[in-house]
């Protein structure tokens, strides 16, 4: 597998990303404070099967710092613009935490676009009401994710985003994503990563693609947000059951 780096520019800055394999366009996009870096393992999967784009959302790994007055909106548009710059309309679209939030943004306000897209988090990350999820990041945000092992572009991703994950918070914060996700007509898949500590928050996966015309759920029990790195193969093959259906 040969992964290649490049920029494009968008109306919003510079954004920086990684591409490999052949085929139709999928794009990935990464959760905070992570970048392109961190789809590493699944990449390696995917790439047999789709031209994958990882770009670093802007603030974000080697992509131009975020615009003022931040909105998950003025994200999506500058994807929108790198798909089009990179000749990958329409792609399938992949997000996760953060990324799904730019990705519906994106699904929903360019179709024509988005080919199909899967929307990946945690409970805490796809729970519809808004202040009930800002609750639940809060929550989480407020106690720290315990890892025994960083890994060093986890580490460099981590001082590359610090000065932009205020910023991307309230913004997500911000986003008020049922009414989004009604509007969006492309075919969806919502992906919920479950684990016995979100429990008491209740399955999300049934509700949020009940709100989108072209949806299925999916859930993967006992994942949390390390599944690119501890489950790649099995989250690839969900992603590739759907795109290639």
């Amino acid at each position: 597998m040969t992964l290649e780096s490049g920029y494009t520019n968008t109306r919003h800055g510079q954004i920086h990303y990684r591409k490999t394999g052949d085929g139709p366009p999928l794009v990935l996009l990464h959760a905070t404070p992570k970048s392109s870096r961190s789809f590493a393992l699944v990449l390696q999967h995917l790439a047999a099967h789709h031209r994958v784009i990882a770009p670093d959302t802007l603030g974000f790994g080697e992509s131009d710092p975020l615009p003022p007055h931040l909105k998950i909106e003025i994200l999506a548009e500058a994807m929108a613009d790198l798909i089009i710059a990179l000749n990958a309309k329409p792609a399938a679209v992949f997000g996760l935490h953060t990324g799904n939030k730019i990705g519906a943004a994106l699904a929903a306000g360019w179709p024509e676009l988005v080919s199909h897209f899967i929307l990946c988090g945690m409970t805490h990350s796809i729970i519809l009401e808004r202040s009930e999820r800002e609750a639940a990041i809060k929550s989480l945000v407020a106690t720290p994710f315990a890892r025994n092992n960083i890994s060093d572009d986890e580490k460099r991703d981590r001082e590359q985003g610090a000065a932009s994950i205020d910023a991307i918070y309230k913004a997500n914060y911000g986003f008020d994503l049922a009414p989004v996700l009604a509007s969006v007509t492309t075919p969806t898949l919502v992906l919920e990563l479950a684990t016995p500590e979100e429990d008491h928050l209740g399955r999300q996966a049934t509700a949020v693609a009940a709100q989108i015309s072209k949806a299925k759920a999916c859930t993967f029990e006992g994942s949390d947000r390390d599944a690119l790195e501890q489950r790649p193969d099995e989250l690839a093959q969900a992603i590739l059951d759907f795109t290639r259906a």
